[in-house]
């Protein structure tokens, strides 16, 4: 299994908001890139809804998640 695959297990498995939260403050992303985890994670938003909201494509989304996750992958 890649490791982005790995770590959006782990993230999948975080027990709670407030856990998810502090994760997100730990890791060295923008406002953004945290409101996007949070909408997929916590609002189950998918990507293309994500980049509507945020004012991006669906594929830019996709991306910064993939990113987002290596980050966070150094964390768990």
């Amino acid at each position: 299994m890649t490791e982005h695959i790995q770590t959006r297990a782990k993230v999948q498995e975080i027990p709670s908001v407030k856990t998810f939260n502090a994760l997100l403050d730990d890791c060295m992303i923008s406002s953004e890139e945290k409101t996007l985890m949070r909408m997929h994670y916590i609002e189950d938003k998918d990507f293309r809804y994500i980049g509507d909201m945020l004012g991006y494509s669906e594929i830019t989304m996709k991306r910064w998640h993939h990113k987002i996750l290596k980050k966070i992958g150094k964390l768990l």
